[in-house]
């Protein structure tokens, strides 16, 4: 058979198989786009984030406060420090503390803020501050009403407490002894979770 009836012949399979192998380039070439740009977003995406993040620790650390520190340190007065400051830096920046200073009453880790005030006090006035305390907690327990022990009047220096609820209370206690927690008042008639959680402040066993 004559060599250009052969190529008639197989034409057609020849030009099939190069439509096939030019839809498969295509084919390849798109998806190595595709891939090409996703990888592309992908690293552009991690770069914006990393960025972002870099700016923002950059911003906090860049930015200054102004602190004032009083009391008993050798300079006392207002200073310029780093946005992440600590306490010890400014009392540093104040020539460190006065013997006088009560070092106790300081939280040298604290973080600072701008326009803090810091406040050294001399250890006299930290005592007249711890006795000052002890005497608002001394206090505070002195208004606190004992229930086990308290008469009907006393009783009705409760706030929602009138005649009969006080009544009742000394009635229970009577009837089944002492209370041994505030949560038995749950158990008289007239007393709800509201008004035991509303006296819980104020009485004491």
């Amino acid at each position: 058979m004559p060599l250009k009836d052969h190529i008639k012949k197989f034409l057609p399979l020849i030009i099939a198989i190069f439509i096939l192998l030019l839809v498969l380039l295509f084919y390849l070439i798109q998806n190595t786009d595709k891939t090409t740009a996703w990888q592309e977003e992908e690293t552009t995406e991690v770069y914006e984030q990393e960025t972002t993040k870099t700016e923002e620790m950059t911003k906090t650390t860049s930015e200054k406060i102004i602190v004032d520190i009083k009391g008993e340190v050798q300079k006392p007065g207002v200073y310029e420090l780093e946005g992440d400051a600590r306490v010890k830096e400014v009392v540093l920046k104040a020539g460190g503390l006065t013997k006088q200073a009560e070092e106790k009453q300081l939280n040298l880790a604290e973080k600072l803020q701008d326009q803090q005030m810091i406040y050294v006090p001399n250890k006299k006035e930290a005592q007249d501050m711890e006795v000052v305390e002890t005497e608002k907690d001394n206090n505070t327990e002195e208004k606190m009403v004992d229930i086990n022990a308290a008469d009907l009047t006393e009783l009705q220096e409760l706030s929602g407490i009138g005649p009969a609820k006080a009544q009742a209370i000394i009635d229970y206690r009577e009837e089944n002894g002492p209370f041994k927690e505030v949560d038995e008042l749950n158990e008289i008639s007239g007393f709800g979770e509201k008004t035991v959680e509303k006296l819980r402040e104020s009485i004491k066993i």
